[in-house]
């Protein structure tokens, strides 16, 4: 049996958590004079908000990051009021990808998670196995929140900064063996249906490559066959009115926000559109968004990367909170699938972790690489040409003596920011830390303490099924 502490599926006065696997049969017995349970509130409207690798190190760097040295203390971020407590991510065995090993099976609180298995735990509230969409450890399809919405008539969205094929997106709107299916996972985007529509009705961030392929042309269906209106740049997307919106801004991820050009739009700019377009849906909505690219970052472990989502991804969280606020009948929750570098802010014994030279950059090290390889500058060069501040003669030295190959440089320029900020890193793959847990409104008096991620998912479910729906 699980040890981490269980969601209560309603909030009881006096009554006295006995057990970290909360169930009705291990509750401390109530006084004969106590209140009835309280019933839960319903929310009308769930947007489920997740920074992928965001642990609790990259909100961190981007708190100060974003705080105003002039000001005394360290300003609080716009959703830091709202920490509830934390997500353990753990997924199943890895043995259990065997029908061999099916039957023992079991929860692994050693093993790491991938994107895809942490996010068919929070689109479904089951677990599984590293590489599946909402599919379980032997294959069988498990329903999502965001198809539950759609069968019982609710609007539905999902916006992403990678490609909506991508794990996270994916593991809302279909169900997959392996992640890399992409080709398969697009054509769900339109074969998966409820109600005679498919089953996402505002579908925003990049994927043109796996959409408008050779073989099938899913876009055009989406639009032929669906009634969808297709946008492609942020003019388009800002001008969009219609109920069901396809927008595919990218080949496969959109630039990061701070190499964002003005044709693409921000992560912010999407979730606000969405909003706005299903927020006009009588039954009320379920909308995804992910803030893909912070694990992109810390995967290369680019602090400079990390930071420059944090800050797309916040200015996100801002506009859900926003609606949210003004509704009032709006349940935000926000959180991550896993950490992502093992992010430290602090090294090699110095007590300090330095923001500034981040806020002397313009644009983030993938695009110094890009335009240091497509030109004939050294490479200290075209980074002076980005910073604000003066290289020294040791830093024009690591750059100008890397090899003049895609991955080196990218390195290089990382190692620079680091040593300037006084950053580490444990890994380049995910660790296996928890991750913050954000919650607002009707429901939210329900999440405390350390959540099971597919308990999260369960959670999700419960606050979108409406009363007298009984099928997942």
């Amino acid at each position: 049996m699980r040890t981490i502490a269980r969601l209560l599926l309603t909030p009881l006065a006096s009554v006295t958590l006995l057990s970290a696997c909360a169930h009705s049969d291990n509750v401390a017995n109530v006084e004969p004079q106590a209140a009835a349970p309280a019933p839960a509130l319903q929310p009308r409207n769930v947007i489920f908000l997740m920074g992928d690798g965001m642990g609790f190190a990259q909100v961190k760097s981007y708190r100060e990051y974003a705080d105003d040295p002039q000001v005394e203390g360290l300003s609080p971020l716009p959703f830091d009021h709202l920490l509830v407590g934390s997500v353990a991510t753990d997924p199943h065995s890895p043995s259990c990808e065997s029908d061999l090993d099916r039957l023992g099976c079991e929860y692994a609180p050693y093993e790491v998670t991938d994107s895809a298995s942490s996010a068919t735990a929070y689109a479904t509230g089951k677990d599984t196995v590293n590489g599946k969409i909402s599919e379980s450890h032997h294959g069988e399809r498990l329903p999502t929140v965001l198809e539950l919405a759609a069968r019982q008539g609710l609007g539905t969205g999902v916006v992403s900064t990678s490609q909506v094929t991508h794990a996270t997106p994916a593991s809302f709107v279909t169900h997959a063996p392996s992640r890399r299916d992409y080709a398969d996972i697009a054509d769900q985007f339109f074969d998966n249906q409820a109600n005679g529509a498919p089953v996402a009705q505002v579908i925003l961030g990049g994927g043109v490559k796996d959409f408008r392929r050779e073989d099938r042309d899913v876009a055009a269906d989406l639009v032929d066959k669906a009634g969808y209106t297709l946008v492609s740049d942020r003019d388009q997307l800002l001008a969009a009115d219609d109920d069901r919106l396809l927008g595919l801004f990218a080949p496969v991820g959109l630039p990061r926000h701070w190499d964002r050009p003005d044709t693409v739009p921000t992560l912010a700019d999407m979730t606000q559109k969405a909003i706005d377009i299903l927020s006009d849906h009588p039954d009320g909505f379920f909308l995804m968004v992910e803030g893909s690219q912070i694990d992109w970052a810390a995967h290369g472990n680019d602090i400079a990367g990390v930071v420059s989502e944090m800050e797309g991804f916040t200015a996100a969280i801002e506009a859900a909170l926003a609606y949210a606020d003004n509704a009032g009948d709006t349940l935000v929750v926000i959180t991550a699938d896993h950490e992502t570098g093992g992010l430290s802010l602090a090294r090699d014994g110095i007590y300090a972790w330095l923001p500034q030279p981040l806020r002397q950059t313009s644009v983030t090290p993938a695009v110094m690489t890009e335009q240091f390889l497509a030109g004939d500058q050294a490479l200290s060069a075209v980074v002076a040409s980005f910073v604000e501040f003066d290289l020294t003669e040791g830093e024009q030295a690591l750059l100008d003596t890397t090899e003049r190959e895609s991955a080196a440089v990218f390195a290089a320029i990382n190692e620079l920011f680091d040593l300037r900020t006084n950053t580490g890193w444990t890994t380049s793959g995910h660790t296996g830390m928890d991750v913050p847990l954000y919650a607002s409104g009707p429901g939210s008096e329900q999440l405390s303490g350390v959540v099971q991620n597919q308990d999260l998912g369960a959670f999700l479910m419960r606050m979108v099924r409406r009363p007298g729906t009984t099928a997942d």
